[in-house]
């Protein structure tokens, strides 16, 4: 009788001990923390990867990063590089898988990287002009006017405000599209102006044109 009480205690303690040895290895908080870290993880990650605004202030010259525009309609993930160009008052940013940057003593030129470097069609330069916008307007279309039917609009751009658009796309008295689009930005600036001169090949103005326009909303006047 006592080796089988003996026996049926010994047995209630040795599952009372693995029952709690099962129990063990594995705490609420400790296997839990995984399962719920991930999704935040994965999350804080993804916030990192979006591509971020344009031309967001604290960029330095250089800078390289990713954005998406729309062309015909669909969505293009563009590699971009951030500009500061103290000389002449600006930061922007370009596409530097479509466009090799020139920066000379008193502008900024983007060509692109299929035209013939001798001699572009396709092309955005952007210069500084002691002038006041109203006068820099003036001579603007006093040359282009020589050769061109011209077209004019006001445009806002997302960084640097209001600006008088000039654009030469037809030949002077036929009504005919010239070869080449001279489409000209005259930015206002704190002392004069800055002249953003879009170049396109007709053939090509449509997706050139939509190139330049988002390069342009990047642009911010800085001091010089």
């Amino acid at each position: 009788m006592k080796k089988t009480l003996f026996l049926f205690l010994l047995s209630a303690a040795l599952m009372l001990i693995l029952a709690g040895c099962g129990k063990a290895p594995a705490p609420v908080t400790e296997s839990s923390t995984p399962e719920t870290a991930t999704p935040a993880a994965e999350s804080q990650s993804a916030v990192i990867e979006t591509p971020a605004p344009s031309s967001v202030p604290g960029r330095q010259d250089g800078e390289r990063f990713e954005d998406v525009i729309i062309l015909e309609g669909m969505e293009e993930t563009v590699k971009y590089e951030h500009v500061v160009n103290k000389t002449l008052g600006i930061e922007m940013d370009y596409d530097y898988e479509s466009f090799v940057r020139r920066c000379e003593a008193d502008r900024e030129r983007f060509v692109s990287v299929w035209d013939n470097a001798a001699n572009p069609e396709n092309w955005l330069e952007v210069t500084y002009s002691a002038e006041s916008a109203e006068t820099a307007a003036a001579s603007v279309r006093e040359a282009l006017s020589l050769e061109y039917d011209l077209l004019e609009d006001t445009r806002t751009l997302d960084r640097a405000g209001d600006c008088l658009r000039i654009e030469a796309s037809v030949i002077k008295g036929t009504n005919n599209m010239a070869p080449q689009i001279q489409t000209v930005y005259i930015i206002p600036a704190p002392d004069g102006c800055l002249i953003a001169t879009a170049h396109c090949a007709i053939e090509a103005s449509e997706g050139f044109g939509r190139r330049f326009a988002y390069m342009l909303n990047t642009l911010s006047v800085i001091s010089r």
